[in-house]
C-alpha cells in the first residue's frame, strides 16, 4: 500500500480589482490601493476565490470505474472529463464552479526533462492521461471549465512521481502554456523551507514568462504556508511571500480524506501519523488568518466534503460550506459529482448547499476581505460552544456565521452590538442565506442552532450607521489546530486591571471594538481602552490624546504603537501566566501577532 500524499508531505514540510488597505493609518477603513497582480502575470486573476472540484481529497491517486461498475479502457483523464460533464449538466458550472483540477498523479518526465501525462493512472493499471493536455483542456474549455493541474516544488511529487519543478521552472511552465491551462497547484513536497521561496519565485517568473503573449493566464496556487506551524515565523514568512507570487494558497494541513477510519471529517484533531484534520480544524487554522485575504489573495482552507460518502451529516455540510464562503476561502468540490448528475433527487440537498448563491455571493464579495472571529466561547473544547464569524462585505454590510459545534441543539441570541452595530433600537434588514428571506430587526436575533449546524445572514446598516469591527484578539495558535488564547481583560475592564491572555470564553471582558480613532475600546466597558506602558497592558480610560492607545492594525498581524508593538513577553503565545506588553517591533514574530477584527482588508 502506498504512503499516502498527505503523509508525504508531513515528512517534508517541516525540513482588475483594488484591494482596501489600512496602510499608514490608524482607522479600520482607509484608502484604497492596488493589489491584484502577482509575479506569475502582470494581468489581474483569481480576483476572487476560485471555485470548482478537485479529486484528492475523496479519490486520491486511487484507481477509478464507470458509474456501472466497468473499468475496461476507462482512464483517469476520461474519469475527470466525467466530472467536468457531472458539473455542467447539474449545474454547477452555472453556479460558478468552473476549475476542474486533476492533483497528484497525473503526469511523468521524458529523460530529456519534459513533462508529459502518464500512461497509467497512481502504480495502477488504469490508464492514466494523454501524452500532450492539449485535447483535454479544449473538452474543459468546451464546457465553459478551466483546467488546473499539480506539481510540487521538488523533483519528485508527495506520491513519489518524477514530475516537481526544480530545475524544470521554465520548461514546465511553458508546457503549461502550451495545452492552455489556467492554473497549477504547486505542493510542497521535495523542498524545506530554506529553498521553497527561491524555486517558487522562479517557477512564477517562468510563468509569466510562457504566457507573455498569450491572452489565457495561469494561477498560481501555492501550498507554502501549510506546512508551517502557526506559532512559527516561517508560517508568517510564507504568507507574506506568498502573495507576490500567485493568487491564492494553503494555510492549514490537508482536509481529511473521506476513507480514512481513523478520524472524523467533522471534529479530527491531527493525528501523530497523518497530516490530515477535520473540518473545525482546518477553519480553526484558517479563520486566524483573514487579515491575508484581499482580491487577488485568497486564503485556502482546503477542499469541500461535500457530497456522497464523506462521514458528514448534512448539517455538517452546512456548516462547512457557511464558513469557508465566511472566511473568503476557495470552493473546491471534492465529491463523486457523476453521482449528483446521475440521481438529483437523492442529491438534492447537497446541489442546493453548493449552489446557493446567497452563500456564494459572500464568498465572492468584490471587498474580498476574509471572515474573522468575533466570538468564540469554548476555546478549551473544540467540539463544544458557539462560534461566530463576522466577514465585512461591500458597502458596510456584514455577513454573520454562527456555528454550533456542539452535539446538542442550542438556542443562541445573536447580539447585533457583539458583531459590531451601534443604534439598536434602528431596523436593520438582515437577510436569512439559508431560507433566503429578509427581516427587519433590531438588537438582536433570536435562533436555535441544531447539532453541528449554523445560521448566516447578511445585516445591511441602511441608515442606521455602519458596523464598527468588534470581535476578539486572540495571539496565535501555539501549533496547528490548536485553539488561541484570548485577549482580556482580567476581572472586567475597569481602569487600572490587567490585560493578558486566556482561554475564550465568550464573555464581554473578551470582546473589543477598534475605533476609528485606533483604540481598542472594551465592550464591557466603553469608557475604557487598552493602555500599554513597558509593564505590561491594562485598562484606562479612553483618551484620544494618549498616544499609547492608538494602535495601529498591520496585515502582517502586529498591532503597533509607532515602532512598538503588543507583544507576549516573558511567556509563550499559550501560557496564561505570559505577560502582555510592548517591546519593538520584529518581523513575522508569532509572539507579536495577532489576529483581531477589522473593517477591510489591512494594509502592510
Amino acid at each position: 500500500m502506498k504512503t499516502p500524499r498527505s503523509w508525504s508531505r508531513r515528512l517534508l514540510a517541516g525540513g482588475a480589482a483594488t484591494a482596501l488597505t489600512v496602510a499608514g493609518l490608524v482607522a479600520s477603513g482607509g484608502a484604497s490601493q492596488a493589489d491584484p497582480i502577482a509575479a506569475n502575470t502582470s494581468t489581474a486573476i483569481g480576483v476572487k476565490p476560485i471555485m470548482g472540484f478537485n479529486n484528492w481529497a475523496r479519490f486520491t491517486c486511487a484507481a477509478q470505474q464507470r458509474l456501472d461498475g466497468t473499468s475496461s479502457g476507462y482512464s483517469f483523464q476520461q474519469f475527470m472529463q466525467d466530472q467536468a460533464k457531472a458539473m455542467s449538466d447539474t449545474g454547477l458550472v452555472a453556479a460558478g464552479y468552473t476549475n476542474l483540477t486533476v492533483d497528484d498523479c497525473w503526469m511523468q518526465r521524458t529523460s530529456a526533462g519534459y513533462l508529459h501525462g502518464s500512461a497509467t493512472w497512481g502504480g495502477s493499471s488504469q490508464p492514466g492521461f494523454d501524452w500532450e493536455l492539449t485535447d483535454y483542456g479544449n473538452y474543459l474549455h468546451g464546457l465553459g471549465m478551466q483546467m488546473g493541474l499539480y506539481t510540487t516544488s521538488g523533483v519528485n511529487t508527495c506520491q513519489g512521481v518524477p514530475g516537481g519543478i526544480l530545475g524544470h521552472e521554465q520548461v514546465d511552465a511553458n508546457s503549461l502554456a502550451y495545452w492552455g491551462a489556467d492554473s497549477i497547484k504547486v505542493d510542497n513536497c521535495g523542498t524545506t523551507f530554506d529553498n521553497r521561496q527561491q524555486v517558487l519565485t522562479t517557477f512564477a517568473n517562468a510563468l509569466k514568462t510562457a504566457t507573455a503573449n498569450t491572452s489565457r493566464k495561469i494561477l498560481l496556487n501555492e501550498s507554502a504556508p501549510a506546512g508551517a506551524s502557526p506559532n512559527s515565523s516561517q508560517k508568517y514568512d510564507a504568507m507574506n511571500y506568498v502573495r507576490g507570487l500567485g493568487q491564492m494558497w494553503r494555510v492549514s494541513p490537508d482536509i481529511t480524506l473521506w476513507h480514512n477510519p481513523q478520524v472524523s471529517a467533522w471534529n479530527a484533531p491531527l493525528a501523530s501519523q497523518a497530516y490530515e484534520g477535520g473540518i473545525l480544524q482546518n477553519y480553526t487554522d484558517s479563520v486566524a488568518l483573514a487579515r491575508y485575504n484581499s482580491p487577488g489573495n485568497s486564503n485556502d482552507a482546503d477542499m469541500l466534503l461535500i457530497g456522497d460518502n464523506n462521514q458528514l451529516t448534512l448539517a455538517e455540510q452546512r456548516s462547512q460550506f457557511a464558513l469557508w464562503s465566511a472566511m473568503g476561502s476557495p470552493l473546491m468540490i471534492s465529491t463523486d459529482v457523476r453521482k449528483m448528475a446521475a440521481d438529483p433527487t437523492t442529491y438534492a440537498a447537497q446541489l442546493a448547499i453548493l449552489k446557493n448563491s446567497d452563500i456564494i455571493a459572500v464568498d465572492q464579495d468584490s471587498l474580498g476581505a476574509g471572515g474573522y472571529l468575533a466570538r468564540r466561547e469554548d476555546s478549551a473544547n473544540n467540539d463544544t460552544g458557539v462560534d461566530v464569524v463576522v466577514k465585512p462585505l461591500a458597502g458596510g454590510k456584514r455577513a454573520v456565521t454562527v456555528v454550533n459545534k456542539g452535539a446538542a441543539t442550542v438556542n443562541y441570541t445573536l447580539d447585533l452590538g457583539l458583531v459590531g452595530f451601534g443604534n439598536l433600537t434602528c431596523s436593520r434588514t438582515a437577510r436569512n442565506l439559508w431560507t433566503h428571506t429578509n427581516q427587519s430587526v433590531t438588537g438582536s436575533i433570536a435562533l436555535s442552532l441544531g447539532s453541528h449546524d449554523n445560521a448566516m445572514y447578511t445585516i445591511d446598516p441602511g441608515s442606521c450607521g455602519g458596523a464598527t469591527p468588534t470581535g476578539v484578539i486572540q495571539a496565535v495558535q501555539s501549533g496547528f489546530q490548536a485553539n488561541a488564547l484570548c485577549l482580556d481583560a482580567y476581572t472586567g475592564a475597569a481602569v487600572g486591571n490587567k490585560v493578558a491572555l486566556w482561554d475564550c470564553h465568550g464573555g464581554t471582558n473578551q470582546q473589543w471594538r477598534r475605533l476609528s480613532t485606533g483604540q481598542i475600546q472594551s465592550v464591557q466597558n466603553a469608557a475604557n481602552c487598552v493602555s500599554a506602558d513597558g509593564t505590561g497592558m491594562k485598562m484606562a480610560v479612553c483618551n484620544t490624546g494618549d498616544a499609547s492607545q492608538i494602535w495601529t492594525y498591520k496585515r502582517s498581524g502586529q498591532l503597533a504603537v509607532g515602532t512598538k508593538c503588543m507583544d507576549v513577553f516573558g511567556g509563550a503565545v499559550g501560557d496564561k501566566n505570559s505577560t502582555i506588553a510592548l517591546y519593538t517591533c520584529g518581523t513575522n514574530q508569532p509572539n507579536q501577532t495577532w489576529s483581531a477584527p477589522f473593517d477591510a482588508p489591512p494594509g502592510a
